[in-house]
């Protein structure tokens, strides 16, 4: 019974420990937020309104993953010209505890900017 005991014991603790560290693998679409542009100037063509992220989500993490709860940020502070382009990196990405970014699709914005006044609005 001592054997037994102890076998039904290693079960429960292996149980355990394999739930608990379970995780998650899961593609979202995030919203694209642009900040600190410029303003003598205007995106050209409009961005893409959402970035794809890959991301690890411990088990217990995941009821805090819900819609809007992970964004992208692309801060343009400091960047200048009509064209430029901005590496998404996972300090980029918004999200909760317990998120792990694992990739970002496209990890590469390429933005275009015009004069405010300038442009087919006539």
């Amino acid at each position: 019974w001592k054997i037994r005991l102890a076998a039904l014991l290693a079960a429960a603790v292996l149980w355990a420990w394999v739930r608990s560290d379970q995780t998650l693998t899961l593609t979202v679409s995030a919203p694209l937020e642009i900040r600190s542009a410029s303003r003598t100037m205007r995106l050209a063509r409009r961005p893409p309104a959402a970035i794809d992220v890959k991301i690890l989500v411990r088990r217990d993490a995941l009821p805090t993953v819900m819609p809007k709860s992970i964004r992208v940020v692309a801060n343009l502070t400091g960047m200048r010209g009509r064209k430029i382009s901005v590496a998404l990196t996972e300090d980029d990405v918004l999200r909760p505890d317990g998120v792990t970014v694992l990739e970002i699709n496209p990890s590469l914005l390429v933005l275009e900017f015009e004069p405010i006044g300038s442009g087919g609005d006539e």
